[in-house]
């Protein structure tokens, strides 16, 4: 089973939300990445489906140069605006990951942040392996998001995200069947295929205090409920949103224990049997 494409403009319009209400990467999940791979700030990291950055100025300082891809203008124009006061580190370019032209050889990690499955996977797999130096490493990132878990407001929130996003059609953005195709073909299958060792899988949980405000705004940096998605249905969404959660308890703060993870896969060293 192939992957479906997705649309190039999903997160039109999506930049500022996903910049401000996107929770970061933990500390923790980061540390271990970058003592897994053994950075040393000199080598050369290559931030795909960048979104406004979160992967990359995470791992800034670990790195002597940073390159940062995504297909969407206005999540590079944010992520150039943030390294304004580090630009000689960073390059940003705007494009679709498959149709990158990359030198050979040049990056020491390659990251993938909550977007390898938006991606043609098996091309882009086939792309990162030779984009990597011998020895170099591709990490999948995941994870952040106020709707997975069964908390009353949780079980409340999934609810009113169905509804809305299933009544104007704004699920009919995303591609029927991408989740099918994963479940036939796993990520880890599809790295292994090209090429990869499988190296570890790393995970972090924290505690996470989500206000109204932070749960409006994550959605609306979603694809199919952002005030672009939803079109002149965003503002009763939003109003329909907070009644719902405000109705299912009185706190105005939402807990959650957030988990993030990371896949993470290793170019071969020469005569290594992996």
């Amino acid at each position: 089973m192939s992957d479906p494409r997705f649309r190039t403009d999903l997160y039109q319009g999506t930049a500022e939300w996903y910049d401000a209400y996107r929770p970061l990467y933990p500390r923790e999940l980061i540390d271990n990445l970058t003592a897994r791979v053994g950075v040393d700030g000199s080598g050369r990291l290559l931030d795909l489906a960048c979104g406004t950055g979160h992967v990359a100025f995470a791992l800034r300082g670990s790195f002597a140069e940073i390159w940062a891809n995504d297909q969407e203008p206005d999540m590079i124009a944010v992520a150039a605006r943030k390294a304004a006061g580090d630009s000689a580190r960073f390059r940003f370019r705007t494009g679709a990951a498959e149709e990158l032209d990359l030198p050979p050889g040049a990056f020491d990690l390659v990251t993938i942040g909550n977007a390898f499955h938006r991606l043609p996977r098996d091309l882009v797999a086939a792309n990162v392996r030779r984009w990597l130096r011998p020895g170099g490493y591709l990490a999948l990132l995941w994870g952040g998001s106020p709707y997975d878990g069964n908390a009353p407001w949780q079980q409340t929130l999934q609810v009113v995200m169905d509804r809305w996003q299933h009544r104007n059609g704004a699920d009919e953005r995303i591609p029927v069947g991408y989740d099918a195709a994963r479940h036939a073909r796993p990520d880890l299958h599809i790295l292994a295929a090209a090429g990869f060792d499988i190296c570890a899988s790393l995970h972090a949980t924290v505690t996470h205090a989500w206000t109204l405000d932070e749960i409006a705004g994550y959605l609306a940096s979603t694809a199919v409920l952002s005030p672009a998605a939803l079109g002149d249905d965003a503002d009763d969404f939003d109003t329909d949103l907070r009644e719902a959660l405000r109705s299912c308890q009185r706190d105005e703060l939402y807990l959650q224990d957030l988990t993030f993870s990371c896949e993470l896969a290793r170019v071969p060293l020469p005569g290594s049997t992996g």
